[in-house]
């Protein structure tokens, strides 16, 4: 009879953490982080505007193990306060087509993307009332409505038959 594979009542199951992904060595990655963002403060010729310059071309990390990276717990105020000064960095950078910029405050600022949805939901809450007021002077429902295409539907097709 074959050994069995691996035992399931072994205490931690969970996978190990990457090499070089220990918490010492995430610690030591936010710290370089946040010299990064000093160092491109301090550059005026510095024109970033998403942190995968950092983590990928500069750190070689690939955007899997950023997103991990960004769930732990001994990084995420770093990663925290890059988003905050990203987003400051987009607001200033008058060369960055507003298209974009807007796309990238996004990401970066949940804030205003908080905002946008709120703003968005209020429009269409506003707009449905509104209908729903217009129809209700007409003595329609909704419903009222789709029942007459329907039946102008029903009608147009016994004519062509």
């Amino acid at each position: 009879m074959a050994a069995p594979k691996g035992n399931k009542n072994a205490v931690g199951h969970g996978r190990p953490p990457a090499p070089g992904f220990e918490d010492e060595n995430v610690i030591k990655l936010g710290e370089e982080l946040l010299d990064w963002m000093r160092a491109c403060d301090a550059d005026k010729k510095c024109d970033v505007v998403h942190l995968s310059e950092f983590y990928s071309e500069i750190k070689g990390i690939a955007p899997s193990q950023w997103d991990s990276l960004t769930h732990r717990s001994c990084f995420h105020c770093y990663y925290e306060r890059a988003k905050k000064w990203m987003g400051k960095r987009i607001m200033k950078n008058k060369n960055l087509s507003p298209t974009y910029g807007s796309r990238f405050l996004g990401i970066y600022c949940k804030e205003v993307t908080e905002h946008e949805f709120e703003v968005a939901k209020k429009k269409i809450d506003y707009e449905l009332e509104r209908k729903a007021a217009m129809d209700s002077q007409k003595g329609m429902s909704p419903n009222d409505e789709k029942l007459d295409e329907l039946i102008a539907d029903v009608k147009s097709l016994k004519t062509k038959s």
